[in-house]
């Protein structure tokens, strides 16, 4: 009976220890793939931001032009 349960404590110390790796490893890739969510929204950030630039230059140059023609 002592041997029953020394072994049983055994594989139960054994499926512990197994599942406690299972959960760094999957919280791991959990933490990856956030990094590399949060690298892609910095990425469409910067795209708009250019975006907003260029409207803002293209406005910038629709002013000048109406400023020029009201001068004509």
């Amino acid at each position: 009976m002592d041997n029953l349960q020394i072994t049983l404590t055994i594989i139960l110390l054994v499926i512990e220890v197994a599942a406690f790796a299972w959960l760094i490893i999957d919280i791991q890739k959990s933490k990856r793939k956030q990094d590399k969510i949060i690298e892609l929204e910095r990425q469409i950030l910067q795209v708009e931001n250019t975006i907003i630039e260029l409207e803002q230059k293209i406005s910038d140059k629709i002013d000048i032009l109406i400023k020029l023609q009201k001068n004509d």
